[in-house]
């Protein structure tokens, strides 16, 4: 089963707003593909396929993390690996990504005791479009650019989710297998 951790973004209101800033990628300078509004998400780990059994460990194991909820601002457009050579562009976290990173540093301590190596270099971020193509590359560097500064609003983070993709020709299709509540 191909699976992820992820924490979701469920205010329609915050999703609308992506989707806007999606809307205003110039998609002349490059061909894009825009990730579905309800696809939208902070990805904290991918792990592809894996077993049953191994999923199921990990919810055991995650299931004692403490953590108390926070609040994000969602903002900044950036891209990977760089705005000049843009495969994935995605919109940032500009309050309390530490946050965020400290979330994800317990997660990978928990999962470490299962045997999953450490990552390092964790970047929050929710991908909002992959490019195909770029046909103009100062035009994709200016569109980028011009929302470096963009912010679609905040939300808290209260929980975070073991997400299941069924890769399809139309796109990925996500669903929910579990989900961690905060705990203090």
């Amino acid at each position: 089963m191909r699976v992820f951790l992820s924490i979701d973004i469920r205010d329609d209101a915050l999703l609308a707003r992506i989707s806007r800033i999606q809307s205003r990628l110039d998609s002349k300078a490059a061909k894009l593909k825009l990730v579905e509004k309800n696809n939208i998400h902070f990805t904290l780990r991918f792990f592809g396929d894996t077993p049953v059994s191994r999923i199921d460990e990990m919810r055991k194991a995650l299931g004692v993390l403490q953590f108390s909820p926070f609040t994000i601002q969602v903002e900044g457009i950036g891209a990977f690996p760089n705005p000049r050579r843009p495969n994935v562009i995605w919109i940032g976290v500009s309050q309390n990504a530490q946050e965020m990173t400290d979330l994800k540093e317990k997660i990978d301590t928990e999962l470490a005791n299962l045997g999953y190596p450490l990552e390092k270099g964790f970047k929050a971020h929710a991908t909002i479009a992959r490019v195909r193509a770029v046909n103009d590359r100062e035009g994709i560097v200016k569109s980028l650019e011009s929302l470096v500064r963009e912010s679609a609003g905040t939300m808290t983070v209260s929980s975070f989710q073991m997400t299941k993709s069924t890769l399809t020709s139309p796109g990925p299709i996500y669903e929910t297998l579990w989900e961690i509540p905060e705990k203090r």
